[in-house]
């Protein structure tokens, strides 16, 4: 029989933090909620004197703590009115998407959240959106939001990945203004899925510790069983021994994020005991006993426990002395209790230096070989190209070395960038490397990996869904990155984006900088998209409101305004009432009294009174009156009385001029229906327009 443990066992490091807090602060203390799904840890919980409630409301104890999953706003005011020292323990991680949930639902987005409407953890979220968000859990729920135009989309913690991902690529985002989407899924979860995943494909039967009741570990087992039909909940070794397992079994074993150490411990006993009756023979226990005598410092060795106390684990190993695990040297996340470490139960450690002199025993590391294991363990999860994580912890010719459990890693310089080789491959040594395998060698513990087709494949699916969400008439958040004379280069998800500079302002401006600046962040309109040569145009302006539109409110029918004159044309003259805005003063308009050339009122860069006589909002026309700010001309000489000598010499003149021809009606001035607040922003172009207009001389 061959045991697998996933690499991440035991409680996660929000919930670690939020008992380790309730119990620093015991006795006489209360929780909101049980810090973790588990009746043992709750029960040894309430024997420390720390109890917990359902509300607010039930809380009479002075102190509180606030559980990993957090709390909303009107609790935790409630709590802080009504003089309580509140002891917060909610998770980082889910005090983030706290944050991003006040700060957008400010700025007047709509919160979505992905989750589970009844889980204490979701309604804390809402309650930091005064409870207005909408919860959904899978992608046929997004109908309703398309009628809202921003969205903040957050997770919670421990939602399934594939769930979360085929909701954001589902999202039809020409339909949607702006969305905001946030991956808030802790990196815990996203490695315990990952690694269910893995075991559940390598494995005959997998087992699950922790409770049914928790979110967390429900997701496990929803993923296993999916792949393989032998899973099982484990809530204690009762239910374990109940299980049969067959000699030929690979068992993978995982936990939820709340399971105690407790249980853990006591399945790795008891699946120890089971895997040596199968696997190990006396022959092969004697040789190892004999080979352990010498004590070499970096020797694996076998040891049954004598003794354990709080300074650690006495244990004999064969020999003239025995060995000590000290406390810190026992487990990999540091925890130590002596009961989990019964008289007679045996125990692989690594020697780490000479014999101690005040215990007379050899100092051992069984926390070094659990890490050594942990890192064979993963060897076998990642067989099928799965991206792990290791650091690098030398450069050599030609790569990287790194070690994964009794592997050795070997990343070739080639390998460790996406494009081109490394100019200083030091730079990289006590970094991450993310890594997928290329060649194993198991005689040789060697592994061969590749960065590069990790990051290969990152773009690639960041490129699937980039071209999926960009489209045309959809508005993206982006960066400017670079300014050019011709416009910007905008950062959208990392793609670089074009943002012309007759796509920036309505108004004419000479450079980019005008209205954006290098490293800040605007939202901009996708005008047009072309996959095939790697292109997206970008607008600007498109998303602010247009000058005339901002004229028609402030320069309502009926305003004076004084404004300048920038253009004179043979139908009238055209008046600057601010940069960009334009209106016309017809020739009629000019004076009371008749005016043949517009020359002879104004003249460019005069600055004249009109007062707005009408405003055409669908060709962008205001149209402008001089005379209308002018008094009434007041005629004031008296008509003069004609001799009766005068009047015969004025009846000759007539009589003796010949007769006119009948005059045809003027044809009405077309070129006032024609202009527009568009045409108005270049004179010389209504001046070319206007060249075939003949008007009657007077």
């Amino acid at each position: 029989m061959k045991v697998v443990f996933s690499k991440n066992l035991g409680y996660c490091s929000g919930v670690k933090r939020a008992i380790e807090i309730a119990e620093k602060n015991a006795p006489g203390v209360v929780t909101l909620g049980e810090l973790t799904h588990n009746e043992r840890v709750i029960g040894s919980l309430e024997a420390k004197g720390i109890h917990a409630v359902n509300d607010v409301d039930s809380v009479t104890s002075d102190k509180v703590v606030i559980r990993s999953h957090g709390i909303g706003r009107a609790e935790y005011e409630k709590l802080r009115t009504s003089g309580k020292t509140i002891i917060d323990a909610t998770c980082p991680f889910v005090q983030k998407i706290h944050d991003i949930v006040k700060e957008h639902y400010a700025k007047g987005y709509h919160i979505v959240i992905v989750g589970d409407a009844d889980h204490p953890e979701v309604k804390g979220i809402n309650g930091w959106c005064d409870n207005t968000a909408s919860i959904i859990s899978s992608e046929e729920e997004l109908e309703p939001l398309y009628t809202r135009e921003n969205l903040c989309f957050v997770s919670q913690t421990t939602v399934p990945i594939k769930k979360y991902a085929n909701i954001i690529k589902k999202i039809d985002k020409d339909r949607l203004k702006t969305v905001e989407i946030f991956d808030t899924i802790c990196y815990t979860t996203k490695v315990r899925q990952s690694e269910a995943e893995s075991l559940a494909r390598n494995c005959t039967v997998i087992l699950i510790l922790g409770s049914p009741k928790s979110k967390n570990t429900n997701n496990l087992y929803d993923i296993c069983s999916g792949i393989l039909s032998k899973t099982y909940f484990i809530e204690s070794l009762e239910q374990l021994k109940k299980i049969k397992l067959s000699p030929d079994d690979t068992v993978g074993i995982l936990t939820g994020a709340s399971t105690p150490t407790e249980l853990i411990m006591e399945v790795k006993s008891y699946m120890s005991q089971n895997v040596e009756e199968v696997l190990v023979s006396d022959e092969l226990k004697t040789g190892v006993e004999e080979s352990l005598v010498s004590y070499r410092e970096g020797k694996r060795v076998k040891g049954k426990v004598i003794s354990a106390d709080e300074k650690g684990i006495r244990l004999s190993i064969g020999g003239k002395y025995d060995g000590i695990v000290y406390a810190n040297e026992a487990n990999i996340d540091e925890t130590y209790d002596p009961a989990s470490f019964p008289e007679g139960m045996e125990i692989e450690a690594i020697i780490i230096g000479k014999k101690d002199a005040d215990t007379d025993c050899i100092p051992l590391s069984k926390r070094k070989i659990d890490l050594i294991k942990e890192g064979d363990k993963v060897v076998d999860s990642i067989r099928d190209g799965s991206v792990f994580e290791v650091m690098a912890t030398s450069d050599t010719k030609g790569g990287l070395l790194a070690k994964l459990g009794t592997y050795t890693v070997f990343v070739p310089a080639s390998q460790v960038k996406e494009v081109g080789f490394p100019k200083d491959l030091k730079a990289y040594v006590k970094k991450r490397l993310r890594l997928t395998v290329l060649e194993i060698d198991d005689n040789k513990h060697k592994i061969i990996a590749s960065q590069k087709k990790v990051l290969e494949a990152e773009r690639k699916e960041r490129e699937e869904i980039f071209w999926a969400n960009v489209v045309p008439n959809v508005v993206v958040s982006g960066t400017v990155k670079r300014i050019t004379s011709f416009g910007a280069f905008v950062s959208v998800d990392g793609f670089d984006c074009l943002a012309h500079i007759v796509d920036l302002s309505w108004n004419h401006i000479k450079s980019v900088d005008e209205v954006l600046k290098i490293g800040e962040t605007y939202d901009f309109l996708v005008l047009s998209v072309d996959r095939e040569k790697g292109r997206v145009s970008l607008g600007y302006k498109q998303l602010q409101p247009h000058p005339f539109t901002l004229a028609m409110q402030k320069y309502p029918v009926g305003t004076v305004v004084s404004g300048k004159v920038v253009s004179i044309v043979q139908f009238g003259a055209f008046v600057q009432l601010e940069p960009g805005i334009e209106g016309l003063v017809h020739v009629s308009e000019a004076s009371h009294s008749f005016v043949k050339n517009m020359n002879e009122v104004v003249k460019i860069g005069d600055t004249v009174n009109v007062k707005v006589l009408a405003i055409d909002e669908p060709t962008r026309r205001i149209t402008l009156s001089m005379k209308a700010c002018l008094p009434e001309e007041e005629h004031t000489e008296e008509k003069k009385e004609l001799t009766e000598e005068e009047r015969e010499e004025r009846n000759k003149k007539f009589a003796n001029r010949p007769k006119k021809t009948e005059r045809k009606p003027k044809e009405e001035d077309d070129s006032r229906k024609e202009w527009n607040e568009d045409a108005a922003l270049n004179p010389f172009a209504d001046l070319l327009k206007d060249l075939n207009i003949n008007e009657e001389k007077q």
